[in-house]
């Protein structure tokens, strides 16, 4: 029996440390444009100095990132993997749909504030929610996150089966960005993103629901 545990072992400690110098090199890669203006150090960093900021070497960064924008996108697809599962626990718990979304949406808030406004600007100006209608489960798209939602609210009964969930994740991606874009572009407070993002869900949900039952 210990043989055969043993290459498993192996290949989980490989991917643990892969995950480790993925996060040290978007980590890394945020304190560098971080330091004064951020378009500038965005614009003046290479991914030598991202790199060995994370004392990694030039391979490792292109074993893991394709370019500089790749992390801004990893940014981005690590907010809507972490949409997904607390959908997914959601889903589990039978969570209400509307108290579902709140708490969806107020975490996602959260940890938009947590990196540079211009972060999310650029992140969205990439276009990474809508790019493609599909991703990958290493880059997922937000529509994916919210199209899960939506379907749990119609196996849920609380919305109707005659929802086309793909255009209404399609709406939600919509107003959530602009969001998001706004928030990066201001000074508005944390607060107000969280806000912004409770009532622009809870709206469309409303207006899916009231036209479907109409």
């Amino acid at each position: 029996m210990q043989p055969s545990r043993t290459p498993r072992r192996r290949a989980t400690l490989v991917n643990t440390r892969s995950q480790e110098t993925r996060r040290a090199l978007t980590r890394a890669a945020l304190r560098l444009w971080s330091e004064g203006d951020f378009d500038a150090a965005y614009e003046a960093s290479t991914v030598a100095d991202i790199a060995q900021a994370a004392g990694v070497s030039k391979g490792s960064f292109y074993f893991h990132f394709a370019n500089k924008e790749a992390i801004l996108l990893e940014m981005g697809s690590a907010t809507i993997r972490a949409m997904i599962d607390q959908i997914d626990a959601g889903t589990a718990g039978d969570v209400p749909l509307h108290t579902l979304s709140e708490q969806v949406m107020t975490a996602m808030a959260r940890r938009t504030v947590r990196a540079p406004r211009v972060a999310a600007v650029r992140s969205s100006t990439l276009g990474f929610p809508t790019r493609a209608l599909v991703g990958t489960p290493e880059n997922p798209r937000l529509n994916v996150a919210f199209e899960s939602l939506l379907r749990y609210g119609i196996k849920r009964g609380e919305l109707s089966a005659q929802i086309d969930a793909e255009e209404g994740a399609a709406m939600l991606t919509a107003v959530t960005m602009e969001a998001i874009a706004r928030w990066g572009s201001g000074d508005r407070p944390a607060a107000w993103l969280r806000q912004t993002l409770l009532d622009r869900v809870a709206v469309i949900l409303h207006g899916i629901g009231h036209l479907s039952n109409g």
